[in-house]
C-alpha cells in the first residue's frame, strides 16, 4: 500500500501521460462503425454468392438478394458447393403434406431440385452446384474444390463475391444438434465445418482463380494458352452475425424479409413445409440491433 502510495505521488504526470497515450492507442484501433451495404455500388455488376449449403444464400443473404434483383442491373448467380445431403427430409414433389426419412441419394435431389426454385423465387437465374458431401467439404482435396471454383469464377467473372467466413464466430450460439426451440435457433451459423471450410477456399481461390491475371498458369487448361480476360473482383463480403464480426450490414424491411422467408421455405425438406418466419425475423432483429436498425443481415467486407 505504502508503495502504491509514492508512486502515484512521486510519478503522477507519467502515469497521467501514460494512461493518455493508452487511450490513444486503444482509440485508433478501435473497430471503425458499421457501415450501410451501398446498393448503387452492385450496379452493372455481376454477384456470385459461393455457399456451402443449398439453403445458405438465401438464409444469410436473402434480403440483399431481393433488393439486387428489384435494381434490374445487376445479375446475380449461385454457386453451392455440397448437395446438403447430411440431412432433411424427403417428400412427394407433387406434395408436400407428407414427409419421411430417406437415403441421402434421394434428399440431394431434392435439395436440388429446391435451390433452384429458391432462386428463381429470387430471381436468381444460375445455380450451379459442385455436389460434394454435405459436412465432408473438409475431406476433399483442396486442389479438387479450388479447381471448380476457379471455373465458374472464370467463367461468370464476377464483380463482387459473397461468401462465409473462413474464421469461426466465437460470439454467435453453438450448435444444440437440432434442441434449439425457434425463433432462437441460429444455432451453428458460426461454426459449421462446410462454412468454414468454404471460406477459407473461397477467400484462397479468388487470387489465382482468374481475377489475378498474373496466375494465369494455374489452372491453365481451364483456359488454352492461358489468355484470361482481365477483370477485378472489387468486394468481397463474408456472412457475419455478431459485432465482433460484422463491419457492414444490410438493412431489412417488412417486404425484403418476408421474400427471404418465402424463399427459404421453399427449402421444404429443411423446414418441413413450414414459413420460417419468426426464426429470420429474430435472426435480423439480434442483427439489426447491433447495426441500430430494425432489421438487417451482417456482413465483413474485405476490399
Amino acid at each position: 500500500m505504502y508503495r502504491l502510495e509514492v508512486i502515484c505521488s512521486t510519478d503522477a504526470p507519467m502515469l497521467l501521460i501514460f494512461l493518455t497515450f493508452l487511450f490513444q492507442i486503444t482509440t485508433t484501433i478501435a473497430a471503425p462503425p458499421l457501415r450501410p451495404i451501398n446498393l448503387t455500388s452492385f450496379a452493372n455488376k455481376r454477384v456470385l454468392i459461393i455457399t456451402a449449403h443449398p439453403d445458405d444464400a438465401e438464409g444469410f443473404s436473402g434480403g440483399l438478394i431481393s433488393a439486387l434483383q428489384q435494381r434490374k442491373d445487376v445479375h446475380v448467380s449461385y454457386l453451392i458447393i455440397t448437395s446438403g445431403n447430411a440431412g432433411g427430409k424427403c417428400y412427394q414433389q407433387v406434395s408436400n403434406s407428407t414427409f419421411y426419412f430417406c437415403e441421402k441419394e434421394e434428399i440431394a435431389y431434392i435439395r436440388r431440385k429446391e435451390s433452384i426454385a429458391a432462386g428463381a423465387f429470387l430471381g436468381v437465374e444460375n445455380v450451379w452446384r459442385v455436389g460434394l458431401d454435405d459436412g465432408m467439404s473438409v475431406s476433399y482435396h483442396e486442389t479438387r474444390v479450388r479447381r471448380a471454383i476457379t471455373t465458374y469464377v472464370r467463367y461468370y467473372q464476377p464483380h463482387v463475391v459473397l461468401t462465409h467466413s473462413p474464421y469461426p464466430d466465437w460470439n454467435a450460439p453453438p450448435t444444440c444438434n437440432g434442441l434449439c426451440l425457434p425463433p432462437k435457433n441460429w444455432d451453428d451459423l458460426g461454426y459449421h465445418p462446410d462454412h468454414q471450410h468454404v471460406g477459407s477456399i473461397v477467400y484462397n481461390s479468388l487470387y489465382g482463380s482468374g481475377s489475378s491475371v498474373d496466375n494465369n498458369l494455374l489452372f491453365e487448361d481451364i483456359h488454352v494458352g492461358g489468355n484470361l480476360p482481365k477483370w477485378k473482383i472489387e468486394q468481397l463480403y463474408f456472412f457475419a452475425l455478431t459485432k465482433e464480426t460484422m463491419t457492414h450490414y444490410f438493412e431489412l424491411n417488412a417486404d425484403l424479409l418476408n421474400n427471404k422467408v418465402l424463399a427459404s421455405s421453399m427449402h421444404r425438406s429443411q423446414y418441413q413445409g413450414d414459413k420460417p418466419l419468426d426464426t429470420f425475423q429474430w435472426v435480423a432483429e439480434q442483427v439489426g440491433e447491433v447495426c441500430n436498425v430494425s432489421l438487417a443481415e451482417g456482413y465483413q467486407g474485405w476490399f
